[in-house]
């Protein structure tokens, strides 16, 4: 072998042991130190607008036959007892009339009866009518008054179904929807015609995770924005007894007044569950790695010889950017937020600016 060849051929050699002992640089990683102070916890929620329990009626017509009137139009204003619709109700007046009349023959034949006993009683007391005449004008009378309460009972009905052709408002709220026009038909079997909705008070039916609903309260303050609207306040009014095991999570109802009469059943809004504050430590969101089953439920924190440590932390209320950390971690403990995902423990690591 050449002198240039065996030159070369150490020089080739050489080099991956020169590399092998050039120093590698420690990763760089961003740290924020934990410290003690006030946690305003959030829960975030999401729902639609809906009108209160009981204040959204839909309106049915309980006689069959053809709407022939509609007095009132999509967005009006109504009052309780106020008419709505009017079904065609011809044939339910003929009916009162026929029932005016038997009631008026049912009288006089009570009437006719009263006079026959009386007269009756008189000849018998005269020895002129026997005691069966008595009886059998006595059970004639009997009769005629069973055929009056009878004829009352036919005519009260016939009234109390024309009664109900008139469909008349039975909250106070703002017609929603005209559901049958004038000039078609109804079954009379409570098929609905008009939707009234009461939305001076409004509720938002928000799903809360049933790991998170203990930390809610009957009563507790929530910030909501609406879409078009913009931030409003409301409040817990109730809190669902029963955990939905298809999504485990727990319905919370949210108040909202309607004060200015924008807000509309149906909008879609989101908004967070405000806590009461208290003290405690707290990372931000960040600086939480997945644990063994996948939740975020680990920390890497930087030693004080540099070096990386992961930490199992117990999480508690979140509070926008922050989560608050119950266990596993202490006040001046220095929490990787950038640069630390998948470093193992013992890895020197240098502090970014």
């Amino acid at each position: 072998m050449s002198r240039s060849l065996f030159l070369s051929a150490l020089l080739l050699a050489g080099c991956p042991h020169e590399e092998a002992e050039r120093p590698a640089h420690a990763p760089s990683v961003r740290v924020v130190t934990v410290q003690r102070g006030k946690i305003a916890p959030r829960i975030q929620i999401a729902g639609v607008l809906s009108p209160l329990p009981g204040r959204d009626v839909k309106v049915g017509a309980l006689v069959a036959g053809r709407v022939d009137r509609v007095f009132v139009a999509e967005g009006d204003l109504v009052k309780i007892g106020q008419e709505l619709a009017h079904v065609e109700a011809q044939p339910l007046r003929d009916r009162v009339s026929e029932s005016d009349a038997q009631k008026a023959l049912m009288r006089a034949q009570l009437e006719n009866a009263r006079t026959r006993l009386a007269r009756t009683e008189k000849l018998y007391k005269d020895g002129i009518a026997s005691r069966q005449e008595v009886d059998d004008a006595h059970a004639q009378m009997v009769a005629a008054d069973s055929g009056v309460k009878q004829a009352q009972a036919v005519g009260g009905t016939a009234e109390v179904q024309l009664g109900r052709a008139t469909l008349r408002a039975p909250i106070a709220g703002v017609v929603a929807a005209i559901l049958v026009p004038a000039g078609q038909p109804v079954d009379g079997n409570g098929t609905p015609v008009i939707e009234i909705a009461d939305t001076r008070e409004l509720d938002v039916r928000a799903p809360v995770a049933a790991s998170r609903v203990g930390q809610v309260t009957v009563g507790e303050a929530a910030e909501l924005n609406v879409e078009g609207v913009g931030t409003l306040a409301g409040t817990v009014e109730a809190i669902a007894p029963l955990v939905d095991t298809a999504t485990n999570t727990v319905t919370v109802r949210i108040r909202v007044t309607n004060h200015n009469g924008r807000l509309r059943g149906g909008m879609f809004t989101r908004g967070a569950l405000l806590g009461p504050p208290h003290d405690g430590l707290a990372v931000p969101r960040e600086a939480l790695l997945p644990g063994d089953g996948g939740a975020a439920s680990e920390v890497a924190i930087v030693n004080a010889d540099g070096t990386v440590a992961h930490r199992s932390v117990v999480l508690g209320s979140e509070a926008g950017d922050v989560i608050e950390v119950t266990a596993g971690l202490a006040a001046g403990d220095r929490v990787i937020v950038a640069g630390g995902y998948a470093l193992p423990n013992g890895t020197r690591v240098e502090l970014a600016p």
